[in-house]
C-alpha cells in the first residue's frame, strides 16, 4: 500500500469513527434532556472524546508542517486518556455507585491528561518536549509518513504507556468481578470491555513504537459502549415514563375512590339522621330497663358517623381528627368484637397476648385500621387448614402485631402492597383499598404501618 493509499483509508476510516460519535453523543444529549439523569452526561462525554481522537488523526494527515503534527500526536494521548476516564465514570454510573477500587485506576488518567496538556503546551509554544524525542532518521512506516512525524516517544513515556496499560487491564478486571458479583450476563457490556483493553493496547503499543506501526483503532473500543449506554439510559427513560404512566392511573383511582367515599358517606349521613332521630322518639316510649338497646344503637350511630367523616376527609391534607388518651386493649378488643362474626363462621383461632399501654389518638379510626387488618387477615387463611390470628401488643416497644398463620407476603409484592389499587387477593375480589386506607390513616395520625419481612408467618405491625 502507498502512502497515498493509506491517507485515504485513513481519512475514511476516522471520519466515519467521528461521525459514529457524534451521532451517538446527540442521542445521548437527546435522552439526557428527557431523563435528566446526571450519570448519563458521562457517557455523551465519552463519545466526543472518542470522536475527537479519531477525527485528530484525519486532520493529521492534512498537516504539513512537522511541529503541529508533533504536537497533534501528543493530543492523542490526552483525548485517549480523557476518554478512558470518563468511560469509567460511566461504568459508575451503570452501576448507580462509585467503584471504590478504581480510584486509582481514574487518579492516572487525570493526572496522565494534565501531564499531556502541559507537555504539550510546553513544546507548541517553547519547543521543550517533556514526551518524544526528534527523530534521528526519516520516517519508514506508513503510519509516521501519513502523519509526518518527526519525533518518537522518550524511555519516560514507553514507561508510562506501559503502566497505562496495567491501569486500564486492572480496570477491566475490577469491572468484570463487579458484574460477576452482581450476577449479570451484561454479554455486550463484556465484549465492550475486552474490545476496549485490546484497542487500547493496540493504539498504546503504536504510541511507544513498540509493534509494527498500523492505523490507530483506539476509538473503535467505545464502539460497543456508547450504543450500550445509550440503550440503557434509553431503557430508563422508557421506565420513567410507564411509572409515570402507572401513577396516573393509580392517582386516578385515588380520584375515583375520594369522590366515591365522600358522595356515599354524605348519603349514609342523610340515613343515619333519620335513623338517629328515630332511636331518639323509641327511647322516650321505651321503659327504663330496656334502653340499653336504643344507647347501643347510639353509640353505633356515632361511631358510623365518625367513619363517614373519616373517609369524606381521608385525602385532605390539612384534615385534623379528634385525638384523646386511649387504651390499647380498649380498642383492640372493640375491633375484635366488630369482626367476630367472620371469625366464628371461619373457625379462626384468636389469641390475645396484651401488654396494655395508652395513645394519643383517634379511637374510631384506629379500630378501623385493626379491623381492616384482621379482616385482611381472615380472608388470606380462612380457607387453609386450622387457621389462626394472634394480636400482639407490647408497652416497651409500643406496638400491635396482628400475626396470622400465612406463609407471608412474597418479596416482590411488599414494595407496593400498601398502594392503591393493589390487592393481594388471587381471586379478583379485592379492591386494593382496606391497607391502602389503613396506611393513610396510621400515617395521618403520626405512626407507622409496616410489614415483618423476615418473619415466618404474615405479620403486620404498627407502630407508635
Amino acid at each position: 500500500m502507498s502512502v497515498d493509499e493509506y491517507i485515504v483509508v485513513t481519512r475514511y476510516v476516522t471520519i466515519f469513527a467521528f461521525s459514529y460519535f457524534l451521532y451517538q453523543a446527540s442521542i445521548g444529549a437527546y435522552t439526557y434532556r428527557k431523563h435528566l439523569n446526571v450519570k448519563a452526561f458521562w457517557p455523551i462525554l465519552m463519545c466526543l472524546s472518542a470522536g475527537a481522537y479519531a477525527v485528530l488523526i484525519a486532520v493529521n494527515t492534512h498537516v504539513s508542517d512537522p511541529k503541529l503534527s508533533n504536537f497533534l500526536l501528543i493530543t492523542y494521548w490526552f483525548f485517549a486518556y480523557w476518554t478512558y476516564y470518563c468511560y469509567l465514570k460511566a461504568i459508575e454510573g451503570f452501576f448507580g455507585y462509585d467503584l471504590k477500587k478504581l480510584w486509582f485506576s481514574k487518579f492516572f488518567c487525570v493526572a496522565h491528561s494534565v501531564y499531556v496538556v502541559i507537555g504539550g503546551f510546553l513544546y507548541l509554544f517553547t519547543s521543550i518536549d517533556l514526551m518524544f524525542k526528534p527523530r534521528e532518521i526519516p520516517p519508514s512506516t506508513l503510519f509516521t509518513k501519513a502523519l509526518n512525524l518527526q519525533i518518537y516517544p522518550s524511555l519516560l513515556v514507553v514507561l508510562i504507556g506501559v503502566m497505562g496499560l496495567v491501569v486500564i487491564l486492572y480496570s477491566t478486571i475490577v469491572v468484570w468481578k463487579e458484574l460477576n458479583r452482581r450476577n449479570k450476563n451484561e454479554y455486550l457490556f463484556k465484549t465492550g470491555l475486552i474490545v476496549t483493553l485490546f484497542a487500547s493496547i493496540w493504539d498504546t503499543s503504536i504510541g511507544t513504537e513498540t509493534i509494527g506501526y498500523l492505523v490507530p483503532i483506539y476509538y473503535l473500543g467505545y464502539v460497543f459502549e456508547s450504543m450500550r449506554f445509550n440503550i440503557y439510559y434509553q431503557d430508563l427513560a422508557f421506565t420513567k415514563m410507564y411509572n409515570l404512566e402507572k401513577d396516573m392511573v393509580k392517582l386516578s383511582k385515588v380520584a375515583q375512590f375520594g369522590f366515591a367515599s365522600a358522595s356515599i358517606a354524605h348519603d349514609i349521613r342523610n340515613h343515619l339522621f333519620v335513623l338517629n332521630t328515630a332511636n331518639n322518639r323509641l327511647e322516650k316510649e321505651l321503659l327504663e330497663d330496656q334502653r340499653r338497646y336504643t344507647e347501643k344503637l347510639r353509640k353505633h350511630i356515632a361511631k358510623i358517623l365518625e367513619v363517614t367523616d373519616l373517609y369524606m376527609n381521608i385525602f385532605k391534607k390539612n384534615y385534623d381528627s379528634h385525638k384523646e388518651r386511649i387504651k390499647i386493649s380498649d380498642v383492640t378488643m372493640e375491633a375484635i368484637d366488630l369482626v367476630q362474626e367472620k371469625i366464628d363462621k371461619h373457625k379462626v383461632k384468636v389469641e390475645l397476648e396484651i401488654d396494655d399501654f395508652d395513645i394519643d389518638g383517634n379511637e374510631t379510626e384506629l379500630s378501623l385500621c385493626l379491623v381492616n387488618l384482621i379482616k385482611n387477615s381472615l380472608e388470606e387463611i380462612k380457607t387453609t387448614d386450622t387457621p389462626w390470628i394472634k394480636v400482639i401488643t407490647s408497652s416497651s416497644q409500643r406496638f400491635i402485631k396482628i400475626v396470622d398463620s400465612g406463609s407471608g407476603i412474597p418479596r416482590d409484592q411488599l414494595k407496593n402492597i400498601f398502594e392503591m389499587g393493589k390487592t393481594t387477593k388471587k381471586d379478583g375480589s379485592g379492591f386494593g383499598v382496606g391497607l391502602a386506607i389503613t396506611k393513610q390513616i396510621i400515617e395521618n395520625s403520626g405512626y407507622q404501618l409496616l410489614v415483618e419481612e423476615d418473619s415466618e408467618n404474615t405479620t403486620f405491625v404498627i407502630n407508635f
